[in-house]
């Protein structure tokens, strides 16, 4: 479907079922919002990191895939184009941010890129519209233009095998020929949804290190 249905399609389909059944939570059902105050607030934090190998240091997982309101947000985020579920996304994922991160840490946040066709069938990249919602609750700049992902390659989540992953996404990023911020000596957090196998944020990190960043973190919102 999503080679002949683009984003526009889903979208005027949505504000029309938008008119018809209201916005209501993924937690318990009640209108209003996508997900109501009560229900973010029964969001906990996952208590744990990812094992991670150099150039990445370490990954931070906001919250459990296997919850099944955090899934909903993913999918529905990145697949029924509801944007405005990336403020509660950001907002738990800078809370999981803010135990592991010191105040006078030089940091910035580095979105995972899309490909340019991607791009165009989504019509966003949901790792940006998370780091910008990050920096609004952190104020850590954020770094859009700094990686570029220059092959496209078939989607990691329609690939299960972890050395299949790998061998998909090597070589896809590189610096931006444009780029021109010093990352030398500064914590590099690169921003994605979801970490299955951490091969995408392996490649990014690989692409990145030899801008000499003191350290390359990844902040995702889920482990699946």
């Amino acid at each position: 479907m999503e080679k002949f249905l683009p984003p526009a399609f889903f979208k005027n389909a949505q504000f029309i079922l938008d008119l018809i059944f209201p916005v209501s939570c993924f937690g318990c059902g009640k209108e209003g919002d996508w997900l109501c105050p009560v229900c973010f607030g029964k969001i906990t934090l996952a208590d744990r990191t990812r094992e991670t190998s150099p150039p990445l240091d370490k990954v931070l997982i906001a919250c459990d895939y296997k919850n099944q309101v955090v899934k909903k947000l993913i999918l529905n985020l990145k697949y029924n184009f509801i944007r405005d579920l990336a403020g509660p996304i950001g907002k738990l994922m800078s809370r999981k941010l803010s135990r592991y991160l010191s105040e006078n840490n030089s940091a910035v946040l580095i979105p995972v890129p899309l490909h340019k066709k991607r791009l165009r069938w989504r019509g966003f990249n949901q790792a940006e519209l998370l780091a910008n919602e990050i920096n609004r609750d952190s104020n850590i700049p954020v770094v859009g233009n700094a990686l570029i992902r220059h092959r496209h390659a078939l989607p990691q989540a329609k690939i299960n095998d972890a050395s299949a992953r790998k061998e998909n996404i090597r070589n896809s990023f590189a610096i931006n020929p444009d780029f021109r911020v010093n990352l030398k000596n500064k914590t590099v957090i690169l921003i994605d949804d979801i970490c299955t196998t951490g091969a995408t944020l392996a490649e990014c990190a690989r692409a990145l290190k030899p801008l000499q960043p003191k350290q390359i973190w990844a902040l995702v919102f889920a482990n699946g």
